[in-house]
């Protein structure tokens, strides 16, 4: 009977000669017709470290029946997830990182791993909470400018921190609920967070550019609406001024005064004061008996003929 057991069904001249029962070292057995071919390191071993008793197909096929896991159970059994048969070292471990949940990217490329996992030289890697908070608890109670903690701050640093920035004010603060655009792209936040307490802010312009709309004298201001997106952009220095709701009044973006000016002061041809317009300037008066522009505008309320 075969020491091997009854399902080796190999000539057995593939690895013994007639001399002895030793094994042959120059055998001609393939290992590759088995379900496990030897590669890389397992190419160079003695038979007897994967073997350990003479029926081969006891051997397991398990990573973890022939090495040790000094992981202790921590990135489970499956050790071809990060090592190949070649040697041990692990070569990306940004890769490995995109099969899990946390890949590595902005800041997270550059730290080192036992930033995050604290057991890492012990070699235990343990499974981590991928939300910022678990790791950036500290981060988040320490901040004072503004107090995260006091202000009620979310937990969920993402809303405000860019995750593939170096540190958490490169770049630019996520402003999304109110865009730091054109203009408002600013880099220092005590430009318009006057006070520590960051939520004290209104969305509407004039809450910051009350001053603006006081001291602007061409036109004056003071009786304009303090909604500054009816006529300004957020282009920086206020221009170009659209003022689309002049239309609601007497169409200049629309009907036959559509791209018959190019200045405000084509019409409004007195100095500092806008409420006063002048149809003549363009228009003659010689068959309306000098009604004068206010006839105009009281026969043609909307422009046309």
């Amino acid at each position: 009977m075969s020491p091997h057991g009854e399902n080796l069904k190999i000539d057995c001249s593939s690895c013994h000669t007639s001399n002895n029962w030793e094994f042959n070292k120059n055998s001609t057995f393939n290992h590759d017709i088995t379900v496990f071919p030897l590669e890389g390191q397992h190419k160079i071993i003695d038979c007897r470290s994967c073997h350990s008793s003479l029926v081969f197909n006891e051997a397991s096929l398990e990573c973890y029946s022939c090495h040790e896991d000094i992981h202790q159970q921590s990135v489970g059994n499956d050790c071809i997830r990060c090592h190949t048969s070649e040697y041990w070292i692990v070569d990306d471990i940004s890769l490995i990182h995109e099969r899990v949940s946390f890949p590595l990217s902005g800041v997270h490329a550059k730290v080192n791993c036992d930033e995050c996992h604290k057991n890492e030289q012990l070699l235990i890697f343990s499974p981590l909470g991928a939300d910022c908070f678990d790791c950036h608890k500290g981060d988040y109670l320490s901040a004072k400018s503004p107090d995260h903690q006091q202000q009620q701050f979310s937990t969920d640093c993402s809303l405000c921190h860019s995750i593939n920035g170096p540190e958490w004010n490169s770049g630019k603060i996520l402003h999304s609920f109110f865009p730091l655009q054109q203009a408002h792209d600013i880099d220092d936040c005590k430009v318009c967070h006057k006070t520590e307490n960051y939520n004290d802010l209104s969305g509407e312009c004039i809450s910051c550019h009350q001053s603006d709309l006081m001291n602007a004298t061409n036109p004056d201001h003071s009786q304009y609406p303090k909604e500054c997106e009816l006529c300004h952009s957020l282009n920086p220095g206020w221009m170009p001024a659209d003022s689309k709701a002049h239309d609601s009044k007497f169409p200049i973006y629309s009907g036959k005064h559509k791209n018959e000016w190019d200045n405000c002061t084509d019409c409004h041809t007195t100095q500092g004061n806008f409420t006063i317009f002048n149809c003549i300037n363009c228009h003659s008066d010689a068959h309306h008996q000098n009604q004068g522009n206010e006839g105009c505008y009281r026969c043609h309320p909307d422009g046309r003929e």
